[in-house]
């Protein structure tokens, strides 16, 4: 009897909604990887190469090349897929001013 009431609360366990994102090396390479391609981050440093991304808050980035930064921020997406959608977080990428000393 002790193990069919197991069973019964394994099998309820499972059927709760699941979260699952990426481990955090992961959903890290991909925010750096999404600034790196993004068309607004390149043109606007032209030709110049890109010295620093770095994070100073919650999803939001300095990227610097010489004297100049331009801040980017990683916004989430609206969920399309429904309520217990297990998946990576889905997000774009927010260019902001470029200002140089």
């Amino acid at each position: 009897m002790v193990r069919a009431g197991w069973v019964g609360l394994m099998v309820l366990a499972g059927t709760l909604p699941a979260l699952a994102a990426l481990p955090p090396q992961y959903q890290r390479q991909a925010e750096l990887r999404a600034i790196v391609d993004t068309a607004e981050v390149v043109d606007a440093f032209g030709f110049d190469a890109i010295d620093t991304i770095e994070e100073i808050g919650t999803d939001l980035w300095h990227v610097r090349s010489g004297a100049c930064v331009l801040e980017v921020r990683i916004e989430d997406l609206p969920n399309p897929h429904g309520e217990g959608w297990v998946g990576p977080r889905e997000f774009e990428v927010v260019v902001g001013e470029k200002a140089c000393q």
